[in-house]
């Protein structure tokens, strides 16, 4: 589970929980103030409305992974620069002895970005053909995660406003009724808890989701790009110290570092991320 959205959550959740139950004139806890934001109708009207107007802007092959995609965001990241980079030189390694022995290694090989690439370079396909394919294949992928933000962050701008027509709702049935002080109670609510659903739902699931995915998408792309390099490198022939050396400058600070680490143990990755 990745860690930062976890932890976040709960936080948000503590504190909104200790806003709402905790007296801090007495010092004391009340959890029967819960109770005053549960409202069934105003739930179906944010959640159904927002769901429904995802379904309305997307197409239904997207529109139905709303809730998966938000889901991503709860996994860690799939993207293993290190392991990745050391599995590049590994192969690297092999190739300068004979290019044809790299594949022995692709069935071990689990991102499949790279067993492609590397695929190429054995059936010995022209370099330009193995650009344009590489690049192809970042540009798709690329944009089908792109499609996946966009749909969480209709559902973070959507949220709000299904809040905000619950509570014309809500007003519209309390005007309708104040003749009758039983129904000003439910109508209030309704007029009030929609809004609150709305905000709680953009700001604590959807918002954050979708800039999680989005510093993903950007991890991903130093990957991709790292193995498209690197995989030019295997099959122009170059030495393997050298494509350690140019691909190390993908590694942001923290990853340089912990490569350096593994390096200098002596230790080394034998199969790749599945960033790919």
């Amino acid at each position: 589970m990745e860690q930062g959205t976890m932890i976040g959550t709960i936080l948000g959740f503590t504190l909104l929980l200790i806003a709402m139950c905790f007296d801090f004139s007495t010092f004391q806890v009340n959890i029967g103030n819960l109770a005053y934001f549960i409202d069934i109708p105003s739930l179906l009207i944010v959640v159904g409305g927002t769901v429904a107007s995802v379904l309305i802007s997307w197409p239904m092959g997207d529109a139905k992974g709303l809730f998966g995609f938000v889901g991503k965001t709860w996994k860690p990241s799939p993207v293993q620069l290190v392991e990745t980079l050391t599995l590049i030189v590994d192969v690297a390694k092999i190739a300068r002895k004979n290019i044809l022995a790299i594949e022995d290694a692709l069935p071990s090989i689990e991102n499949l970005f790279l067993r492609g690439g590397l695929r190429l370079v054995v059936d010995r396909v022209d370099r330009q053909d193995i650009v344009d394919m590489l690049a192809h294949q970042i540009k798709y992928d690329q944009a089908a995660k792109e499609s996946e933000i966009g749909v969480v962050g209709s559902a973070a701008s959507l949220c709000p406003a299904w809040g905000m027509l619950g509570t014309l709702v809500g007003l519209v049935l309390l005007l309708q009724n104040l003749d009758d002080p039983s129904m000003i109670g439910p109508a209030m609510a309704v007029a009030l808890i929609t809004t609150f659903y709305g905000s709680l739902f953009a700001n604590v699931f959807f918002s954050p989701a979708k800039n999680k995915l989005e510093v993903n998408l950007a991890e991903e792309k130093v990957l991709l790009e790292m193995i498209r390099d690197g995989v030019l490198y295997i099959e122009a022939g170059q030495r393997p110290d050298f494509i350690e050396s140019d691909l190390m400058n993908y590694l942001p600070p923290d990853k340089k570092a912990m490569y350096e680490a593994l390096k200098f143990e002596g230790g080394g990755g034998d199969g790749g991320g599945e960033g790919g």
